[in-house]
């Protein structure tokens, strides 16, 4: 077990702000101990009398594994008494009423809403108002998010308020403003997200989708949130293993390829004895990412599936063999990757949609314990917040993902503090397809439209006319 003295000077500064603030933003990279360091702060608090409960809104996932497993690990938090509020509403509303024989309330984003819904009932005297906590805040970016809005709409309540990410603008500067309207309950910038838009930006196109920060505009913006933030100095954080990512291409059939122009190109795929049509530009974008994969969903949704080609498939096996019994975890976009991992490796427990928290947790246990070769992962279910650095150093994605916060989230589930080896993350490719633009906009880092002008100049040279000529 480990011991208060074992925490970084770093995390001790942490601790310290949020003792003393009741509005905190901590910004701390991926593997810098914010869950420890929160949970100490907490500790702290409840043992002066200052506050007499927490409530704690994670990811599913490291709600229900990371923060009972913290608690577990250190000697001077292992006292805390805590519940984790899951399963069926009957149990999460039992569990609720214990609230004030305890010390922290756990509860996965994903149960945010009816949380809100039920506290919205209980007296403001309920110590369940003492300290909000909500572990990765960029989750809360989309000002049109009912969660946001939900939380929002209770968090002035709170006495304390705090807001853990590594991630706090994954996308861009207006990804700011949601996470500070719950954590400041309106205070920073208002509570309409579109008046704060129109005062420090402008439209880049006709429709809106697209915005640029006003001129002269960030700074101030940046020297705001500054006001409750605080972040790792330079070098203060430990260092990370050396990281390596590995691009490897595979090229579609022939037969293949005509499929996937026609969907790019045309809006319409023809398999032989049926057609698939996607309504709209967009909808044909999936359904080109899902032909990069190696099948189409027709009409009849995720059990409708169309084989097409099994290059990513081969390469997955002869990946997985060249590692020669070395742990991997593999990242998987769709259901039908999932089902190919499973035919390949029938054994592969995976973190992801139909897996229940206790088998997730015994999952993750196996991992990190060493006793997995394989453990397949979909970002947006295992990409915040889990420890999974002892289990392995390898991580092969089947495609790039659209998110440059999953893609970052994801890699650093392994690529953090406590890995002693060299990491090592394989990226599949199918060339001349979407997953180039996917490529292009996470790992090259390019702005989305540098990214999709770049794209456009590749296939440009390799349409197929062009590739006729050559």
């Amino acid at each position: 077990m480990r011991q208060k003295s074992e925490l970084r000077s770093y995390q001790q500064r942490v601790i310290s702000h949020l003792y003393e603030h009741d509005e905190a933003f901590c910004v701390l990279r991926m593997g810098a101990g914010k869950t420890a360091s929160t949970l100490t702060a907490i500790a702290e608090l409840i043992a002066d009398g200052a506050i007499r409960h927490a409530l704690v809104v994670a990811p599913k996932r490291v709600a229900t594994v990371t923060w009972p497993a913290e608690i577990a690990a250190w000697e001077h938090l292992k006292h805390l008494r805590y519940a984790v509020l899951d399963r069926t509403p009957a149990h999460r509303k039992l569990v609720l009423d214990q609230a004030a024989s305890r010390d922290i309330t756990i509860i996965g984003t994903d149960n945010a809403q009816w949380l809100v819904e039920e506290m919205a009932k209980l007296p403001r005297e309920h110590p369940l108002w003492d300290c909000l906590v909500i572990d990765e805040t960029s989750k809360l970016k989309d000002p049109k998010s009912k969660r946001a809005k939900k939380l929002f709409s209770i968090a002035s309540r709170f006495k304390n308020r705090w807001g853990l990410t590594g991630t706090p603008r994954p996308n861009s500067l207006m990804d700011l403003f949601t996470q500070a309207k719950v954590l400041t309950a309106g205070r920073l910038w208002g509570s309409s997200f579109y008046k704060w838009q129109q005062q420090h930006f402008y439209p880049l196109d006709r429709n809106g989708y697209r915005w640029a920060c006003l001129p002269g505009h960030e700074e101030p913006i940046l020297a705001d949130i500054a006001t409750i933030s605080i972040a790792l100095e330079e070098g203060e954080m430990p260092d990370l293993p050396e990281l390596s990512i590995l691009v490897e291409n595979v090229t579609l059939p022939p037969d293949a390829r005509d499929v996937y122009d026609d969907m790019e190109t045309k809006l319409f795929a023809d398999l032989g004895d049926r057609d698939v049509l996607a309504k709209t530009a967009a909808v044909a974008t999936g359904k080109c990412a899902q032909l990069a994969n190696g099948f189409l969903y027709g009409d009849g949704g995720n059990e409708d599936v169309n084989a097409v080609h099994d290059e990513k498939e081969q390469w997955l096996a002869e990946l997985v063999d060249s590692l020669q019994g070395e742990p991997c975890i593999i990242v998987y976009e769709y259901r039908e990757d999932l089902a190919m991992i499973q035919r390949l490796f029938p054994k592969t427990p995976w973190l992801g949609a139909g897996v229940s928290d206790a088998a997730a947790a015994l999952a993750i246990e196996a991992w990190n314990a060493g006793a997995l070769p394989l453990l397949a992962l979909h970002p947006a279910s295992g990409g915040h917040g889990l420890n999974l650095q002892h289990g392995g150093s390898r991580m092969a994605w089947i495609s790039p993902t659209w998110s440059a916060e999953l893609w970052e989230q994801t890699i650093a589930r392994i690529h953090r503090p406590g890995q002693g080896r060299h990491c090592m993350v394989h990226v599949c490719v199918a060339s001349e397809t979407v997953d180039e633009l996917k490529r292009l906009r996470v790992i090259s880092k390019l702005s989305a439209q540098a990214a999709f002008e770049k794209y456009l100049a590749l296939r440009a040279r390799t349409e197929p006319g062009a590739r006729a000529a050559a």
